[in-house]
C-alpha cells in the first residue's frame, strides 16, 4: 500500500508508491481547487496512513476509521486515470473558461429593481407552505403557534 505521491516534472511521471503514471501534464499535477491540490488531496484518502490531525474538541477519530484495505485496489487506479483524465479535460479548457468569465464580467449588470419588476424574486405561491388549522382537539406543543 503506498503511502506517497509525487510528480517528476522532467518526465511528466506521476508516482504512486512503487507504481506510476506517464505523460502527466505538471498543470494537472498542480490543478487546485479552493487552494486544495485535488491529486493531493484524492491521494490522502487512498494512501496507507490516513491519520488527520485531531481537530476541534480533541476527541479520538473512530474506530472505524481503522477499517481499510491492506493493499493498492485496482478501483483506486481506475479512479485515479479518471481524475487525471477530467483534470487533464479542465487544464485543456481554462482558456475558454476564462474568456467566458471576462465576458461575463464586461456584461451589463441586473439591478434590484429589475428583478423586482420582474418578479424574479417572487416565491411562487405553489411552493409556499400553507399552515394547516389545527382541530381543536390537538394540544398545544411548545413550539406551535
Amino acid at each position: 500500500m503506498p503511502d506517497e505521491i509525487d510528480y517528476e516534472p522532467a518526465t511528466k511521471r506521476l508516482r504512486v508508491g512503487g507504481g506510476f503514471v506517464e505523460n502527466v501534464e505538471q498543470a494537472v499535477w498542480h490543478y487546485e481547487v479552493s487552494g486544495k491540490q485535488i491529486l493531493l488531496q484524492w491521494f490522502s484518502y487512498r494512501k496507507k496512513n490516513r491519520e488527520r490531525p485531531i481537530i476541534g474538541d480533541r476527541r479520538p477519530p473512530s474506530p472505524l476509521g481503522s477499517i481499510q484495505p491492506d493493499h493498492w485496489l485496482a478501483e483506486y487506479t481506475t479512479e485515479l486515470i479518471n481524475v487525471l483524465n477530467v483534470l487533464s479535460w479542465l487544464v485543456e479548457i481554462e482558456p475558454q473558461q476564462a474568456s467566458l468569465l471576462d465576458r461575463i464580467c464586461a456584461g451589463p449588470l441586473i439591478s434590484l429593481s429589475e428583478l423586482e419588476e420582474a418578479g424574479a424574486l417572487e416565491v411562487p405561491s405553489k411552493t409556499k407552505r400553507s399552515r394547516k388549522p389545527r382541530s381543536s382537539k390537538e394540544t398545544t406543543g411548545l413550539f406551535d403557534l
